[in-house]
């Protein structure tokens, strides 16, 4: 079987996690005894779910006995994929308890899950919002990795846009945040890297450290900043491996986040969608006034975007909220992919 047995454990490991959880309280334990198989794993109590079955050729099982005791089990099962190869059945005892309306699971290491019902569901909470549904059948289906992925990322995007976020560039004498901000410029700019920053106000230098990891080696950057006069906090640096002179304007920064951020009342979403196509296509320049939108429906539809003679149309979807999140993609005939870009992580 080309899915391994090692990473069906890692499933199994994730389900006999404690996680302390509110529930619908289960109230005859023995109508709970039994095989229960763990049929879907997913993402809060409401959230896309995915068959564990089908994700990694096994099955998993709880049995509880009326002892107390019990047995987790992963099966692996026959697949085209897996012919006449045969891997192990891997089991670990288990015990259980009734208490405050729920079950405890407790495996052999030490590690356990509760279970409860929720509107007519048997849930097993493994902590950090992540569920399993069990069931007395086995289910097996497929998996639409493309509607699922799809789900989660809408539901991601709804999420975040829920909360207003502050500019991150804009510099508060009353707080002293002149760390934090090239602290942001460096995480911008390196894709995502936390760097701790230290200034040394005397002599207007800072230094900036981030430790690493697996895939690319620890940086030690010095560089000088000031504070300008119109409270801006701009910064300079040589990189040492490449000899050339990084210059970091907050001016341009904090402008920029701004005119990337889509206002509640989305009445400026021509000009968002104007400055992330030029950010995107450098050889053309866009206003809000070149831009014509066209609704298929509240958050979504066209943004045909001119430059003269030149024409770009981009399909445009919003996810409203405090901080609204805006994505544009198109279809790209000649590589039949579709790209896409976010005003979030243009602004980051």
């Amino acid at each position: 079987m080309k899915k391994t047995m090692a990473a069906a454990a890692l499933v199994l490991a994730a389900v006999l996690v404690y996680a302390p959880g509110a529930g619908a309280q289960i109230g005859d334990p023995a109508e709970y005894l039994g095989e229960w198989y763990i049929n879907y794993m997913k993402e809060g109590p409401d959230g896309a779910q995915m068959n564990v079955a089908s994700l990694m050729g096994a099955s998993y099982t709880l049995q509880l006995e009326e002892d107390g005791t019990g047995q987790a089990k992963i099966t692996p099962l026959q697949t085209e994929e897996s012919g006449d190869e045969a891997e192990e059945e891997e089991t670990m005892t288990l015990t259980w308890a009734f208490d405050d309306g729920k079950i405890q699971v407790t495996g052999e290491d030490d590690s356990a899950m509760i279970i409860d019902e929720v509107d007519g569901e048997v849930l097993g909470d493994a902590g950090d919002n992540t569920y399993f549904v069990l069931g007395r059948e086995l289910i097996q289906e497929d998996t639409d990795w493309d509607a699922l992925l799809g789900d989660m990322s809408d539901k991601e995007h709804q999420e975040a846009a829920k909360t207003a976020r502050e500019n991150p560039y804009v510099y508060k004498s009353e707080a002293d945040n002149t760390a934090e901000v090239i602290a942001a410029y460096l995480k911008k700019n390196s894709y995502g890297n936390d760097y701790e920053v230290t200034l040394d106000p005397a002599g207007g230098t800072f230094t900036a450290d981030w430790p690493g990891n697996e895939y690319a080696d620890p940086e030690h950057i010095e560089g000088t900043y000031e504070i300008t006069a119109d409270n801006f906090v701009n910064i300079k640096w040589t990189d040492e491996k490449y000899g050339f002179e990084n210059s970091y304007e907050g001016a341009e920064y904090v402008q920029l986040w701004d005119d990337l951020t889509l206002k509640e009342d989305l009445s400026n979403l021509s000009g968002v969608v104007a400055k992330m196509a030029g950010m995107m296509d450098y050889e053309h320049t866009y206003t809000p006034d070149s831009v014509t939108l066209a609704q298929d429906g509240e958050t979504e539809g066209t943004a045909t975007l001119r430059d003269g003679d030149y024409e770009f149309t981009y399909q445009y979807r919003i996810y409203p909220g405090a901080d609204p999140y805006l994505i544009l993609t198109y279809h790209d005939e000649a590589n039949d992919t579709n790209p896409e870009w976010n005003n979030y992580s243009l602004r980051q």
